[in-house]
């Protein structure tokens, strides 16, 4: 392939020989115009340039022959693209043979320059997707409306004993917690029939109180002592902790439809949350007990210590709770020496009116004086709930 290029190319008095394995340059000398007829001159050894990484070759289409200068503007005019072609090499020989005689040394820089490398290509960098944003709704322009100022909220309306609308009868509708003190079949107080009691053997009840220091408050709706610990009752297997001790005038129970003057509420809880709530009325009239002892007395009864002690203490300020220095009361002076009692379930009676409540109501009362129930009817007059209906419950009595 290559010495058909050369033929057609070479200078018409000269022949150039070259191999096509290697890239070999010859001496060229000059020749008869009839090559038969002239002997054939022996050629020079030549330097043999070897391509620094030998490609495979690239098959292009001959190209006619050109002048040296008309080539050699060609090949600089237009790069070329890839690696050296024979034609390539050819043209650098012509050129070369031109210049001079001698030996013809083909350099690297005579070929036209290769295709420029490609540039590197970086894999591509992994980005992690952003979230999706969605475009933001566009507020919708509304005709101005003339805004109507919210009204306050109703202040909370406390619960009382005196009638109205904080009284017994409006209990259920100041908090939705107070719906038994309506609905409830359960409820407290209410009045004891002797008639109608089951008389039967009852456990008794162990009462475990002692003295101790006095703490006692005002709330704004009775006399309260805070109870303390060590003072407990034991009743159907179960001890209870004194919680509490207040006082209610009139008494909140009835025995055969009679209300006493007062009575006394000694509340008490076991850790599971279960309540037993023991009442002993408080009476300062014989007449008041006809019913219940069927007996009289002929002597006023002499006044009670323990409630005097409550009377001397009651705070002056509502709402804060108050301990005397040195001052003890003993729970056990509110209770009757004859402790048989009536007992049934009920609520508390207060709001809001939990059902579930053992009521423990001694049979025998606890005598005060006249001038005692008055001074406690100067600061509460009345705070005793209505009487509830009894309704299918039992009233158990110790016999």
């Amino acid at each position: 392939m290559m010495n058909k290029h050369l033929n057609r190319i070479a200078h018409p008095t000269t022949k150039v020989l070259c191999g096509l394995s290697a890239i070999v340059f010859c001496a060229s000398h000059p020749l008869a115009a009839d090559d038969k007829a002239a002997p054939k001159a022996q050629p020079q050894p030549a330097a043999i340039a070897q391509p620094t990484a030998p490609t495979p070759p690239v098959v292009t289409k001959p190209v006619a022959p050109t002048a040296p200068s008309a080539a050699k503007s060609s090949a600089a005019a237009t790069p070329k693209s890839g690696p050296p072609t024979d034609q390539d090499m050819a043209e650098a020989l012509i050129q070369k043979i031109n210049k001079g005689s001698g030996d013809i040394v083909l350099r690297s820089s005579d070929l036209p320059a290769p295709y420029p490398p490609k540039p590197e290509v970086k894999p591509e960098e992994k980005t992690a997707a952003k979230p999706e944003v969605k475009p933001e709704a566009k507020p919708t322009v509304t005709a101005k409306r003339e805004t109507v100022p919210t009204p306050p909220p109703a202040p909370e309306i406390p619960w009382t004993y005196a009638d109205g609308p904080g009284g017994p009868e409006n209990w259920a509708n100041l908090k939705k917690e107070n719906l038994l003190c309506s609905k409830g079949k359960m409820q407290s107080p209410i009045n004891i029939n002797f008639d109608n009691a089951v008389k039967a053997d009852l456990t008794p009840v162990v009462f475990e109180y002692r003295p101790f220091f006095l703490s006692i408050m005002d709330n704004g709706r009775t006399v309260e002592i805070i109870g303390a610990e060590g003072n407990t009752i034991f009743f159907n297997e179960k001890q209870y902790r004194l919680m509490s001790i207040d006082f209610h005038k009139p008494s909140e129970e009835a025995f055969n439809g009679e209300r006493f003057e007062m009575s006394v509420h000694l509340v008490h809880q076991h850790f599971d949350g279960s309540q037993v709530i023991v009442a002993v009325m408080l009476s300062s009239s014989p007449k008041l007990f006809e019913a219940a002892k069927k007996s009289r007395w002929d002597t006023p009864p002499k006044e009670s210590a323990v409630f005097q002690i409550v009377l001397n203490n009651v705070p002056l300020v509502k709402n804060q709770v108050v301990s005397p220095p040195n001052v003890a009361i003993n729970p056990n002076q509110f209770l009757p020496e004859n402790r048989s009692y009536f007992t049934y379930i009920g609520s508390l009676t207060e709001p809001p009116c939990t059902e579930g409540v053992t009521w423990i109501v001694m049979k025998n009362p606890v005598l005060v004086s006249a001038q005692q129930v008055h001074s406690f009817g100067q600061i509460y007059s009345n705070n005793a709930r209505p009487l509830q209906m009894r309704g299918d419950r039992v009233i158990k009595e110790l016999r």
